[in-house]
């Protein structure tokens, strides 16, 4: 994890990093409603990028052996990480839920831990309508990166790059939702995330991998 927070320390001072439409997200930390920011397992690395400093922001992290490595690297970096116990996931779903009442903001990756990829789980949604928070889209890309062949075809940024963080518009999701207004929400958070991702993407010159069907079989 040392080795790797420094690893984004230098990848981070080398490169140049927009943050776009934070104020989005500002307007809510200033009126201390509680935030769940949404973004693809596969673009977890270069987020940190666009994180401002003294802004407390809470993690929900696996224990396995990947998920462990990323939870410290970034608690290096300021994020105070929610450890996520397989043998009791309700228990960190707990505590997850005690942050965001307290006005504070958390992150999920909500493909993750093992996808499909870029498919928005229903986990998320439940999560928002426990806490009250609002569910903010967020997404990057980067001019230099390298696209690995994991499942969820994580983006690793490369040093003296030009990197987009984009905050996308909160969503609330209703308390006595019906299970097809939370359907409705989910997928469209889904499809917000994609189109933000294909767009930056685009614009940077990356290739976005597709979302993986609904078996999680797709390449």
């Amino acid at each position: 994890s040392f080795l790797a927070a420094s690893y984004l320390r230098f990848v981070r001072a080398t490169g140049r990093w927009e943050t776009r439409d934070w104020d989005r997200l500002q307007t809510l930390i200033d009126a201390e409603k509680p935030v769940i920011l949404c973004f693809w397992h596969g673009r977890l690395i270069a987020n940190i990028f666009g994180w401002p400093k003294g802004v407390a922001l809470h993690q929900l992290s696996t224990q396995h052996r990947d998920g462990k490595l990323a939870g410290k690297t970034y608690q290096r970096m300021g994020v105070t990480p929610i450890w996520l116990d397989k043998n009791n996931p309700m228990d960190a779903t707990r505590k997850l839920v005690k942050v965001l009442k307290s006005g504070a903001v958390g992150a999920i990756t909500p493909d993750g831990p093992k996808g499909p990829r870029q498919r928005l789980q229903m986990s998320a949604i439940y999560i928002a309508r426990l806490s009250g928070a609002y569910i903010v889209p967020v997404t990057n890309s980067t001019t230099r990166a390298k696209v690995l062949r994991s499942w969820d075809r994580m983006l690793v940024p490369l040093p003296f790059g030009h990197g987009v963080f984009q905050i996308g518009t909160p969503v609330e999701v209703p308390r006595k939702a019906s299970a097809d207004d939370l359907e409705s929400v989910r997928q469209s958070v889904e499809d917000t995330l994609n189109t933000m991702t294909r767009a930056l993407d685009t614009e940077c010159g990356q290739d976005t991998p597709e979302p993986a069907d609904v078996s999680g079989t797709a390449s």
